[in-house]
């Protein structure tokens, strides 16, 4: 037994007298099983001259599927698309598309190659609201037009906020006496100071088409310089940087409509300018005071929380995130968290969730005055004096000023007992944010809001109506 094998002439196959060959060789004709699909000879006499048809797995519904095929008709495909859009246009769908086609207007607009005059903008607007006003005897192309009257007026919006803005950009970097009155400090995590300036006079040489406002970093600024103090120092300026690559982010497209027109650094230390506080303007006194008060209560966090915790801490409170830790920054990038230190929607639902949740539940504490008093307006308004006290905290930065708008037409939705959370109301709210800043709907920032929200809305009507 021990010598038997599977290549061995004594194999067991050798033992009881079969051959390899007999195993693989194919079976005779009478052995083999008949076929389901082949009618059997002795029993079904094929005709002669008639082919034997063999049925096909699935025929029958690729029939079906034909014949369905076969009822749809041009005219009656015409008339289920009009019914359908008759009852979409009823149901106010119409209204959510507004939006749509000024964000169409605006992206058109920042995507021409050459600045287009106001003339043009103008008289395309003028055009398709004629063609809107003649023809309203006949619906559909009233729809037409009055959606390429919706494209031109984003377009037209563009045009006005790009005028509007009309920042002074530095062409080439140059070296240059500055002289301006601080908007805003913020001290790096590297130990040195970005100052935001609003230039007043440059020197040495004179700049004939000196920028309004740059940005300059700085070793060391004297301890008494604050929001509205008047510096002076010899600085390099430089040119808003454009894209490390095609199509990648702009930066000089940001500082056009933020009004930075340059940016760069003091070669040495500025030097505080002693004024009158009386001769600046009522705006500038008081965006400077508003910008103390920032600095202040930064201040006061780092001093009680201290750290880089102290440096999350004001960045969430009041905006300022140039003390953060490099370490820290590239962390939460790398997690996908970095948006949460950007002052927007989810800061100012916060408040005024808080807001709300808190004063619901004092007058919960007082039966009889909630029963006589409309408190949940009370609450509402409470909370949308709230948030727009945290978008002036918060330096009226672009993404807390859209998240504000998108709050605020829903805390007024509840003062005027109106449904919050509709998409009617997110329409709205991007209406405002669209003729407010155009520019924002070529940034991810827009779109992403819009677009969660939008899902969270619709998601939540689909899980009512289910429910």
């Amino acid at each position: 037994m021990a010598g038997r094998g599977w290549g061995s002439d004594q194999g067991e196959d050798a033992a009881i007298g079969v051959s390899e060959r007999s195993l693989f060789a194919p079976l005779p004709a009478s052995l083999l099983p008949p076929s389901p699909l082949v009618p059997d000879s002795g029993k079904l006499p094929l005709q002669t001259g008639v082919t034997a048809s063999v049925p096909v797995a699935g025929t029958g519904r690729i029939v079906r599927v034909r014949r369905q095929i076969g009822l749809i008709s041009l005219p009656r495909l015409r008339h289920s698309v009009n019914t359908a859009a008759s009852l979409e246009l009823d149901r106010g769908v119409a209204f959510l598309l507004v939006p749509v086609c000024l964000a169409i207007g605006a992206i058109g607009y920042f995507s021409l190659t050459a600045e287009p005059d106001f003339a043009r903008p103008v008289a395309v607007v003028i055009l398709t609201g004629i063609c809107a006003l003649v023809s309203r005897s006949w619906p559909k192309t009233h729809l037409c037009f009055m959606a390429a009257l919706l494209c031109a007026l984003g377009l037209l919006a563009a045009k006005v906020e790009t005028w509007r803005a009309g920042t002074q950009m530095l062409g080439s970097e140059i070296s240059t006496q500055v002289t301006g009155r601080v908007v805003s400090h913020d001290r790096m995590e590297t130990g040195r100071i970005r100052l935001t300036i609003d230039v007043t006079s440059t020197a040495r040489p004179k700049l004939r088409y000196a920028p309004e406002r740059v940005r300059l970093s700085a070793r060391k600024i004297p301890a008494d310089v604050t929001a509205g103090s008047l510096i002076t120092g010899y600085a390099k300026l430089l040119p808003p940087t454009g894209p490390v690559r095609p199509d990648s982010y702009d930066f000089s497209f940001d500082s056009y409509f933020a009004g930075i027109g340059g940016s760069g650094f003091f070669l040495g230390n500025p030097k505080l300018v002693v004024t009158d506080d009386g001769d600046m303007p009522l705006s500038a006194r008081i965006s400077s005071s508003v910008e103390n008060a920032r600095e202040g209560i930064a201040d006061h966090i780092r001093a009680s929380v201290g750290g880089a915790e102290g440096e999350i801490a004001a960045a969430l409170i009041v905006g300022v995130r140039a003390g953060i830790p490099d370490d820290i920054n590239e962390a939460m990038r790398r997690t996908g968290i970095y948006h949460i230190i950007s002052i927007s929607g989810l800061h100012m639902a916060l408040v005024a969730g808080t807001i709300m949740g808190l004063l619901r539940g004092a007058f919960a504490l007082f039966p009889d005055f909630s029963a006589r008093r409309p408190v949940k307006k009370y609450a509402a308004a409470a909370a949308l004096f709230s948030i727009a006290a945290y978008l002036v905290i918060s330096g009226i930065v672009v993404a807390a000023e859209r998240s504000f708008i998108m709050l605020a037409v829903m805390l007024i939705a509840v003062l005027f007992d109106r449904a919050a959370l509709t998409m009617r109301n997110l329409a709205i709210s991007a209406i405002a944010v669209i003729v407010v800043s155009p520019h924002e709907v070529v940034g991810p920032s827009f779109q992403m809001s819009f677009a969660a929200t939008a899902a969270l809305v619709g998601a939540y009507a689909g899980w009512a109506d289910h429910r």
